[in-house]
């Protein structure tokens, strides 16, 4: 077996022990409060009971004798399920768990009755988890090409809007909403689902909605995140280089809150220590097809004309790059911004074949007349 087959078979026998105390008899509150804090421990162990329970047919049954509502288990494994990372579970094959479950030997026979005796190796799991048993997941790709955009209707009634050059992926389940940002910008209107709260994930940023309307702009070098109405929070996962994981203890990601009429901006995996007040005109005006710009550098707002047309503007001139400029244009119509551009003062635009070249008027030098 790999490494991580035995380390899930490890995992897995533990949580068929939970499994199988929990069907004989009503648990302590010392064996409760044990079963949670192993279940914390590890994404993986929340995914192997849950393996286990759907295995019997009786995840009802299980939920119910945990002393745990379905929900909460959700809610938990809701909250991990995301990144799974390796070292979590290696760590509860090297060393016994946090809390191990009290005797199981006079459970056996509840083990078999419950048709999990196949466990015991951990590969009859491991085939059964890739079999047509595991829960589905249904994910899908949507892009948007230079100049496009896009409306998608998913699946739980929410609505994905998708900004000019833009990649996500999908994947909805019966225990999960998460949409998957490679590049680009959305806006999603969120339906309240109790069950599952949805994730939005761009690179190392995730930031999880329960009912509420938000935008998320991933740039090269940044993300942003801006809430219309409700509130969200937003985290971020440090990557670890592999050689560190069995060094490095695992850490909740730190977390912050932002409401509505707020955004927050991640710099290099790094959030904002607050959120800041959002101006939701700027940011909600592509919706409309719009470039809305208040005292803004000229630098950014070409760049969002450039994000929706072939013919770009250009500006080397640093000085002007800086500019601050305000003004509300359709974001096809580069005519009309460059003839305001052209308006103000000191600013020289040339129309080229495939840009609009902005420079700044050079004065001639006044020739002082030389007396005789």
């Amino acid at each position: 077996m790999t490494e991580e087959a035995r380390i899930r078979s490890a995992i897995t026998q533990v949580a068929a022990d939970w499994y199988a105390a929990h069907r004989v008899g009503q648990p302590s509150d010392a064996d409760r409060a044990a079963f949670l804090a192993w279940l914390k421990a590890s994404p993986l162990h929340m995914e192997e009971y849950l393996g286990v329970a759907a295995l019997d047919r009786s995840m009802a049954a299980a939920t119910q004798e945990t002393g745990l509502s379905k929900e909460t288990l959700i809610e938990l494994a809701r909250a991990d399920l995301g990144a799974i990372p390796l070292d979590h579970g290696a760590t509860a094959h090297r060393q016994p768990p946090p809390s191990r479950p009290p005797e199981v030997r006079p459970w056996r026979p509840a083990l078999a009755a419950a048709g999990i005796a196949i466990l015991a190796s951990g590969a009859g799991f491991l085939a059964w988890r890739s079999s047509d048993h595991a829960t589905p997941v249904d994910v899908r790709t949507y892009r948007t090409g230079h100049g496009e955009q896009s409306a998608r209707p998913l699946a739980d009634g929410s609505m994905l809007r998708m900004n000019t050059d833009t990649l996500v992926t999908v994947r909805f389940s019966p225990l999960e909403r998460t949409i998957e940002l490679d590049h680009g910008q959305v806006a999603i209107h969120v339906v309240h689902d109790e069950r599952r709260a949805l994730h939005v994930r761009a690179g190392s940023t995730d930031t999880v909605a329960i009912g509420t309307d938000f935008d998320v702009y991933r740039r090269t070098d940044s993300t942003l995140i801006t809430v219309v109405s409700g509130q969200v929070s937003v985290s971020v996962d440090s990557p670890v280089p592999p050689q560190r994981l069995a060094q490095v203890p695992a850490k909740p990601p730190s977390k912050r809150r932002v409401g509505a009429a707020q955004q927050l901006e991640v710099v290099a995996d790094v959030p904002a220590p607050e959120p800041r007040p959002a101006d939701l005109r700027e940011t909600t005006a592509w919706l409309e097809r719009k470039v809305v710009f208040e005292e803004r550098p000229l630098a950014a707002v070409a760049e969002e004309f450039n994000r929706y047309n072939d013919i770009v503007f250009a500006i080397d001139d640093p000085t002007l790059r800086n500019l601050k400029i305000s003004g509300n244009f359709d974001a096809a119509d580069i005519a009309s911004f460059a003839a305001f551009l052209g308006s103000l003062g000191g600013v020289h635009v040339e129309r080229l074949p495939a840009s609009f070249r902005v420079s700044r008027v050079r004065t001639k030098p006044t020739t002082v007349p030389q007396r005789s």
